[in-house]
């Protein structure tokens, strides 16, 4: 039984480092892509389960106040949502070389006016 336990608490973080990692790879690499829509396939399949999240909650509540449906509805929202977030900074990180690119590809063609 000890053996079990210990087997499953390596190797449940490492599997869940292995799926983050992954994932974070799989954005950085999406968002340097030229165009900007791959990028922002994983943001928007997590805003999506984090609404879903949200709706699956909010019909489980029946006979709650106002407040207590509120907070319900809200905190798996904005759990859910961290994911998002940090999947948009890395997007917006990645994307800024080419926002450089552009800017400088601008001041190119001033200067040869």
């Amino acid at each position: 039984m000890a053996v079990t336990r210990s087997i499953v608490v390596i190797i449940v973080p490492v599997l869940f480092l292995i799926i983050v990692g992954g994932g974070i790879a799989l954005q950085v690499f999406l968002s340097r892509r030229e165009s900007s829509i791959p990028g922002l396939v994983l943001p928007a399949l997590t805003l999506v389960g984090a609404l879903v999240s949200s709706l699956v909650t909010a019909a489980g509540m029946i006979g709650v106040t106002w407040l207590e449906a509120l907070v319900g509805v809200a905190v798996p929202f904005l759990v859910g949502n961290i994911p998002t977030i940090v999947l948009l900074g890395i997007y917006f990180g990645c994307r800024e070389k080419f926002r450089r690119k552009k800017m400088m590809d601008k001041m190119n063609i001033q200067d040869l006016e």
